[in-house]
């Protein structure tokens, strides 16, 4: 096993603590060789040349966008096993796998836990495990990623109320089998699985291996209206909102006329126009799962 942390997730919390987590990581039974991030995109790097020098389980110590660069990794180097050791802001990649929020109990997940094939998103040249969100979703993580003292839905709450009423929208078509939609758009979440943003549930219906995308496109809405999906997204119930369609579908295309911004788990992006094609990769990734997960 190898694991790769990223010292800058959780507002740089990982790496400040991270000689006294390894300790108390191996006085659990996770004794492996460490290698530290240095830059984004370098967790792929590390992933792929743990595969080359034979390391069956890679172990990521971060958040969603550590695991998320870690998948990418392990998908080009076509071999490998993800583990996942929940540190980082938001962790919805651990939440869809069933891995714990507890790190003792992640731990023996990543020592002894069992592995599932489980799908990938590919949006252009680009992977993600769990959620990709266009739009004011895009704008609250990026918001969200300089708030540096708090961690876990209560920073996407922050964030969400500073960029909810700024976000400025525009008309879209999209695509995705017999769906087709063309108007404004608030917000499109392309998900593998339920949440984001720490537990935001846009997409509650998805599973990590059914070969689908699952898709909640919202409408623009007067500023009431934004707070009021806000709140739904909580509660898991925007599904039953005016104006938001929810789509399951192998595919899906965002034609739109100006840059916008999105995540791809947490890592920030700008989608330029003119189409941008999300299309999922069935099987294409193995990671490790508690043994009695379903």
């Amino acid at each position: 096993m190898r694991i790769i942390v990223n010292p800058a997730a959780a507002g740089g919390r990982v790496g400040r603590e991270w000689p006294e987590t390894s300790q108390r990581l191996a006085a659990w039974g996770l004794d492996a060789p460490a290698v530290l991030t240095e830059a984004p995109g370098h967790a792929t790097e590390l992933a792929a040349q743990a595969v080359a020098d034979g390391v069956q389980r890679i172990a990521v110590a971060g958040g969603d966008g550590s695991v998320c660069e870690v998948a990418e990794g392990l998908h080009r180097a076509a071999g490998g096993e993800l583990a996942i050791l929940p540190l980082g802001t938001g962790n919805d990649a651990a939440r869809t796998l069933g891995v714990p929020p507890d790190l003792i109990a992640a731990a023996r997940v990543a020592a002894n836990g069992r592995c599932r094939a489980v799908d990938l998103i590919r949006v252009g040249d680009r992977l993600a495990i769990n959620a990709i969100g266009v739009g004011l979703i895009g704008d609250i993580n990026d918001r969200a990623a300089r708030i540096k003292r708090v961690r876990g839905m209560a920073v996407y709450l922050v964030a969400a109320l500073s960029a909810l009423f700024r976000y400025r929208t525009q008309t879209v078509r999209v695509t995705a089998g017999d769906a087709d939609f063309e108007g404004t758009m608030l917000i499109l979440a392309v998900h593998n699985g339920p949440t984001t943003g720490g537990g935001f549930a846009l997409t509650p219906k998805a599973a990590p291996d059914d070969g689908l995308l699952d898709a909640c496109l919202v409408q623009e809405v007067g500023p009431a209206g934004r707070l009021a999906r806000l709140l739904a997204a909580m509660r898991g119930t925007l599904g039953t909102k005016a104006g938001v369609r929810e789509i399951q579908a192998p595919w899906l295309e965002l034609h739109f006329t100006e840059p916008v911004p999105a995540h791809l788990d947490g890592n920030s992006v700008v989608l330029e126009p003119p189409v941008v094609r999300f299309e999922v990769i069935p099987g294409a990734l193995q990671v490790v799962v508690p043994k009695n997960e379903e």
